[in-house]
């Protein structure tokens, strides 16, 4: 392809080849003995090849979704909400557009379309032996559950399942996080900030600073991997000369996509300790590329 291959396959391939601002003003870290706030029920999602199980409805506000698997590959799940006076056809419609067109001008109208149509509410990417948690605002109303590995694969029969948040209770995201993560477009273009990203259990506050929806992606990587040799890679990709695959596939987990403004809590349980990259596919709503190609990228190591 061009961008469906792309956005599908960069993930294997570039893997392969390695076997604060506005917004968060006042916001600090501290370790793990001084974390303050409360927490809210989690909502528990289960994702796999039979499906995706979660309630019909929970409470709204402050959310936090609680994510497991027993698919072997790992699953992705990504919530959204169609805007006022959209339909979830159309939002699925142009979703398909970004995901799957071999025409890069397509693949950019269709993620700018969602951009404009719906909210990113986040999700979290999670292997059976690493759950993970996203909690962020979301106002009462429906909201969507999409496996979005599945979609990726089929677009022909969304797997997704509505969600009725009612009235809930407000309360600060994380007065405390261990770290904060920023995606904001630079000169250079799109990038991660990063601020006291160093526990692998650590809690990530990420916010979008920028004006596209992004994802934070922790792909583990070998130790001594340079963001230089990851762009190596992804421009080797993008001139049609992909590096060879083969061995099992990393650990790859995650913050599903959000909105620009938007601010989520990302937790990943039992992470192993190692070095990761901070990666972002989500296409460009301009050039259609994913954002990695474009230097959204950044290595941490996790203690």
């Amino acid at each position: 392809m061009y961008t469906a291959l792309l956005f599908r396959g960069a993930r294997a391939a570039a893997v392969a080849a390695l076997a604060l601002t506005s917004g968060l003003t006042g916001i600090g870290t501290a370790d793990a003995t001084g974390r303050t706030g409360s927490a809210p029920v989690p909502i528990e999602v289960r994702i796999g090849a039979s499906g995706i199980q979660a309630p019909a409805s929970a409470p709204g506000g402050l959310v936090t979704f609680h994510v497991t698997t027993d698919d072997p590959a790992g699953r992705a799940l990504q919530v959204f909400r169609p805007k006022a006076g959209i339909t979830l056809d159309q939002v699925l419609a142009d979703f398909t557009k970004a995901v799957a067109s071999t025409d890069p001008a397509d693949t950019a109208n269709g993620i700018s379309a969602v951009e404009h149509e719906a909210e990113a509410l986040g999700g979290v990417t999670v292997v059976p032996a690493v759950a993970g948690s996203a909690t962020t605002e979301i106002s009462p109303g429906t909201v969507y559950l999409l496996d979005f590995t599945a979609f990726l694969q089929d677009q022909s029969a969304p797997v997704l399942r509505s969600l009725e948040l009612c009235a809930g209770p407000s309360a600060d995201l994380a007065e405390f996080p261990d770290g904060i993560v920023i995606t904001e477009e630079t000169a250079g273009g799109p990038r991660f900030r990063t601020e006291n990203v160093t526990l692998a259990d650590g809690r990530f506050l990420v916010h979008n600073a920028s004006d596209e929806i992004h994802e934070m992606t922790l792909q583990q990587v070998p130790d001594g991997t340079t963001d230089a040799q990851l762009q190596a890679i992804y421009d080797a990709i993008l001139a049609g000369n992909p590096p060879p695959q083969g061995g099992p596939a990393p650990l790859s987990v995650g913050l599903g996509g959000i909105s620009p403004g938007r601010t989520a809590l990302y937790h990943a349980e039992h992470l192993p300790p190692g070095t990761y990259a901070l990666i972002c596919f989500v296409p460009d709503h301009e050039s259609g590329l994913p954002h990695a190609f474009l230097g959204m990228h950044k290595v941490v190591v996790l203690a």
